[in-house]
């Protein structure tokens, strides 16, 4: 048996709606991003046991319940990113596993820069640390990393919109009445 694109993406979203439904037990939030989490976990797991067509068509009903629940995300992301500030008002200095969360990173960054260089600085890092993962599996699969170029094609667009979504959470928690955040 070989690895193919499927198992990691099953993997990936396997691991991220156990986290985002431990994150929803221990802090009382919506369920709403395990639920995505697990239908890309089932979308994936389905072009692994049956014929493309059914992970596709699993694909575009997660793809368009995203969609419809777009507000309500946006939500959470904010309610997030309010919890993740009250955190950090102390923390000076950010650990080695804040560059890889996000939150933190991205608030200690608004504080500093603003909200859209800070956006820009965490889009930048997101590509590159994504680019040197797709290479690095393209040298070790190279059969299934054949089209790297259309993955790191889907990857820059993917992080260009999470630079528009950052950029306009961090530009409304600097409007709504956060006087430690610094605008430049």
């Amino acid at each position: 048996m070989y690895i193919t694109i499927y198992h990691l993406g099953a993997l990936f979203f396997g691991s991220v709606a156990i986290y985002n439904l431990h994150s929803a037990r221990k802090y009382g939030e919506s369920y709403l991003p395990a639920i995505v989490a697990s239908m890309m976990f089932i979308s994936s797991s389905l072009f692994l046991v049956l014929p493309l067509q059914y992970g596709s068509v699993a694909f575009l009903f997660t793809t368009m319940f995203a969609l419809v629940n777009y507000k309500k995300i946006y939500e959470i992301n904010n309610e997030k990113m309010r919890r993740y500030i009250g955190d950090s008002q102390s923390a000076g200095i950010l650990k080695f596993t804040d560059y890889f969360t996000g939150w933190k990173m991205l608030h200690h960054l608004n504080r500093k820069y603003g909200p859209a260089k800070a956006s820009l600085i965490n889009t930048v890092f997101m590509w590159v640390f994504s680019i040197l993962l797709l290479v690095m599996f393209s040298y070790l699969w190279p059969d299934i990393f054949s089209s790297i170029r259309y993955m790191a094609l889907i990857v820059t667009m993917t992080l260009i919109g999470f630079y528009w979504q950052n950029k306009k959470l961090l530009e409304n928690l600097d409007t709504n009445g956060f006087p430690e955040v610094k605008k430049k």
